[in-house]
């Protein structure tokens, strides 16, 4: 990795100072901190950032960054450049349950349905066959976009817990009340406080809270130095001949997991059956022993993936349990003075790859669109028309997260028969016992065949700041003239229709038609 550059420098195209609107964002996740950046860029001033926690959190493994997301680095040249040196481009492998390899090693992009070659950013300027995906640490993405924010003068306040929200119609403002009974206000109130936000009653009338999804998972990233001193684990996981490193999903009936050792870190996931003992918290620990005691009831289950999860520090161990909230059309206050955004305004599930990059271009679009507004009494139709230049894309991409999450639970479900595997020379017999060694030469494209993970163009090919410019003056005359306007930043061949996750699940088990029907190219 190139050496860091030292000094962050400001934005790109920055725009005219906007004094006279300010604006306070709940969540200093990766939604919020980003949020923050755009707006700051866009000329806004008045900006704060409440955070629950009483400092800053360090905890969490890796996500994926897609191209959409990439591209909002194009007006910050440190991130872009930051964000590139501390970013992993790691190949990806198809495993069953048992360790043996089903396909790959192959170009991330490649397992998304792309064509060969490494690839670059579709949604930006760069337009090779591959998409362009990062693998992202999340202490050390997240420590980048703080830094970045620390250079351009605004601070996180910690220890900042919002209890609720409300908006004076009147007076034009929105608010928070803290736990402690401190009131805020500001002209618009971003809640990007994840999953959890208290903003649903203000923002729906009502609580909606979210519930469980019948899954959780253990997840951890340690140093890979404590992995290696297992000469088995050392074999096992090993960097290709050219330095990079191979994510190996593992696919099993009811169960899916990830093993991952780069140049720095070990990792593994393995979501599951929930069985009422996880928690959505990062403090929320397990022992590699529960691990163990489920991993011994899978068929197979290779004995290097168990001494990987022994080697796991106990008290890195997490066990996240996966909520999901049915998608809401509505992520604007009455007045319009609150809008939620990231995981406040819609939940991914894992499977979909999609949660910290949607929370960027939700970021995106929403400066873009406030910076549309000349004056602060037209903020409430600015992010009406970020809430209805979103609301479909996230909603199609939330029911590819529960495609997906079928879609690897079935993946491992292979006939015990002799014969090929895709993309290797092995048959599945001959796979079957201890996982030989991980092939450490420089993968070849691998052999053709439907990609795991459905992605499509209108997926990877979207600018979400250009969108909003384009669309702004369409999407409003739609809201207040009810002029015609449809999207185009989701399937194109496709009519939108509200879904709800049991009425999705219920149709994929009766074979009926679902919103995920259709040509989605």
């Amino acid at each position: 990795m190139a050496p860091q550059q030292q000094n962050p420098q400001g934005p790109l195209n920055m725009s005219p100072p906007r004094p006279e609107i300010s604006i306070l964002i709940s969540g200093a996740g990766i939604g919020g901190l980003m949020t923050a950046l755009e707006l700051h860029r866009y000329g806004f001033q008045h900006i704060r950032i409440l955070e629950r926690n009483p400092h800053n959190s360090h905890l969490g493994d890796s996500f994926t960054i897609g191209p959409t997301a990439v591209q909002a680095f194009r007006n910050w040249p440190w991130m872009q450049q930051r964000s590139a040196e501390i970013g992993y481009e790691p190949l990806a492998a198809m495993h069953t349950c048992t360790g043996e390899r089903l396909k790959g090693p192959m170009e991330f992009g490649e397992l998304m349905g792309g064509k060969g070659g490494k690839g670059g950013e579709l949604g930006g300027k760069q337009t090779d066959l591959v998409p362009k995906v990062y693998r992202h640490t999340r202490p050390k993405f997240h420590g980048m976009l703080l830094e970045q924010l620390e250079s351009v003068g605004i601070a996180v306040e910690y220890g900042k817990a919002v209890a609720s929200y409300f908006e004076d119609a009147n007076g034009g403002k929105g608010g928070v009340v803290l736990q402690d009974g401190e009131k805020i206000t500001a002209d618009l109130v971003v809640a990007a406080d994840g999953i959890n936000t208290n903003s649903q009653e203000l923002i729906t009338g009502h609580p909606v809270p979210a519930r469980p999804s019948g899954s959780a998972i253990w997840r951890v990233a340690f140093p890979v130095e404590i992995a290696m001193e297992d000469p088995a684990v050392a074999e096992r996981f090993r960097l290709m001949e050219d330095g990079r490193s191979v994510i190996e999903l593992w696919f099993g009936p009811g169960m899916h997991g990830v093993f991952w050792r780069s140049e720095d870190q070990m990792s593994w996931a393995i979501t599951h059956p929930d069985e009422g003992t996880a928690a959505e918290s990062w403090l929320h620990r397990s022992s590699p022993e529960e691990v163990l005691k489920f991993t011994a009831k899978i068929p197979g289950w290779p004995e290097v993936a168990d001494r990987v999860i022994k080697l796991t520090p106990p008290d890195q161990l997490v066990h996240w349990q996966l909520k999901w909230r049915d998608p809401q059309p509505k992520s604007t206050s009455p007045a319009g003075r609150v809008v939620q955004l990231g995981d406040a305004a819609h939940t991914f599930l894992p499977t979909s790859g999609s949660g910290g990059t949607q929370a960027m271009e939700d970021a995106v679009s929403l400066a873009t669109c406030l910076s549309l507004a000349k004056d602060p009494a037209k903020i409430p139709e600015a992010i009406c028309v970020h809430e209805l230049l979103r609301f479909q894309r996230v909603s199609c991409l939330q029911a590819f997260g529960v495609k997906n999450a079928k879609d690897f639970r079935s993946a491992g479900e292979k006939p015990s028969t002799a014969k090929s595997i895709p993309g290797t020379t092995e048959t599945a017999t001959q796979a079957q016992g201890p996982p030989a060694p991980a092939s450490t030469e420089t993968p070849k494209p691998a052999a053709k065949g439907p990609p795991l993970v459905h992605v499509a163009k209108w997926m990877l090919e979207h600018d979400p700041e250009q969108y909003a410019i384009d669309n702004y003056g369409k999407a409003l005359s739609h809201l207040t003239h009810d002029t015609e306007f449809e999207n185009t930043n989701k399937p194109m061949n496709m009519q939108y229709r509200p879904w709800t996750i049991d009425g999705l699940l219920e149709a994929q088990r009766k074979g009926e038609p679902t919103v995920l029907d259709g040509d989605w190219s």
